[in-house]
């Protein structure tokens, strides 16, 4: 019999937790307000609000079953959409660069990549 410490493979998490597009985005925001933390601003705080759009878009999708699961998949879609916009726009404005930028662009194209495939009807 194999004991807690010996297993090595963590447990799935089950409901929304479970789901990639969620936790992915969910680790985007939270990147997200991290490198912004302190600083205030049109664009950054849009692209908080995108970026809360996006989970809770994903979270009302969850449930939902056929079209209407789609339908809120592509509005989180959307609203990645506007997250990368921000993102080239604090770029640009010199709020955000270097490895952290890396790493957001990386988790917002994995979640847009997703979110496009469950938009899918």
């Amino acid at each position: 019999m194999e004991n807690a410490t010996t297993c090595s493979a963590p447990k799935p998490k089950a409901g929304i937790e479970g789901l990639d597009a969620y936790r992915i985005a969910i680790e985007f925001y939270r990147l997200l307000r991290q490198s912004t933390r302190g600083r205030r601003g049109h664009v950054i705080d849009q692209s908080h609000r995108a970026a809360e759009s996006v989970i809770l878009n994903i979270a009302e999708a969850y449930p939902m079953p056929g079209a209407d699961r789609a339908r809120r998949f592509r509005i989180a879609g959307a609203e990645a959409a506007e997250c990368h916009a921000g993102l080239d726009l604090l770029e640009i404005r010199g709020e955000l660069k270097g490895s952290t930028l890396s790493e957001l662009r990386a988790l917002l194209d994995r979640t847009r990549a997703m979110l496009w495939r469950l938009g899918r009807p």
